[in-house]
């Protein structure tokens, strides 16, 4: 079983992140593109570009109704925004009360906002806190997400994208620093031949989780990716299924 924890699906075209439009053009496609990967369960939010509050909870609302006709082939993760205190809180406690545990991934540039430690933030990160979610974050502005593991020892945070080697290594740094820290495969990194492996050798495949970022990316190069590396069967399995059962406890 592969649980792809990093991809973003859609209900509307506009909110379609793959590069060349024409290449998928509904949530049907997207389903079919996981099974033809060999994918059994994806999880991930619904991503577009707005600064609106309106907006993000929209984008909620159609990740919940995705879920709903996915056959439980699709796992949401919700939006929050460091500038909407109360709006956030009431986000997270309504997905929280359907079943959903997962926030993310959170994409700062795709709304209007820098750091994960700006505006209210903390206030938000303590709810989480407080309701056991799992927090998936676009990784940037690194610092606020140091604050941020520091801070909420008891919230799994992961992080997205390996990227490049300097990049890579200072994953494998806050990775080793911070135990609710881990990573998904996810956007660039995977291609590089022996990043997994050596991934694998520094941390461990216990904090390592199979991420394609799809539709951006090509899903089956990264289960062919994690196929080719030289990791054991049982490290394999870690990546691909176990790591996300056992953090999103499904």
């Amino acid at each position: 079983m592969i649980i792809d924890f990093h991809t973003h699906p859609f209900l509307v075209s506009s909110e379609n992140s793959c590069f060349y439009k024409n290449t998928i053009n509904d949530f049907d496609d997207f389903t079919k593109d996981m099974e033809n990967a060999g994918i059994s369960v994806f999880c991930g939010s619904v991503i577009e570009k707005t600064k609106s509050i309106t907006k993000i909870k929209e984008l909620n609302c159609h990740a919940v109704k995705l879920r709903d006709i996915s056959n439980g082939k699709y796992i949401p993760g919700i939006h929050v925004h460091p500038h909407y205190k109360d709006e956030s809180i009431e986000m997270l406690n309504d997905a929280h009360s359907i079943g959903i545990n997962l926030v993310g991934e959170l994409v700062p540039y795709y709304h209007g906002w820098e750091s994960y430690y700006e505006g209210y933030m903390a206030d938000i990160y303590s709810e989480i806190d407080r309701l056991n979610m799992t927090v998936s974050l676009h990784t940037q502005c690194e610092e606020s997400i140091e604050k941020a593991l520091k801070e909420f020892k008891n919230i799994t945070f992961v992080l997205a994208h390996p990227r490049e080697k300097e990049d890579f290594y200072a994953h494998i740094e806050r990775i080793k620093k911070y135990d609710n820290c881990y990573i998904d495969l996810s956007g660039s990194g995977l291609f590089r031949y022996g990043m997994l492996k050596t991934l694998v050798n520094e941390v461990g495949s216990e904090r390592i989780l199979f991420g394609s970022d799809y539709p951006i990316c090509n899903p089956k190069m990264y289960v062919q990716a994690v196929d080719f590396e030289k990791i054991s069967d049982r490290e394999k399995e870690n990546i691909y299924c176990e790591n996300a059962r056992r953090i999103l406890r499904n």
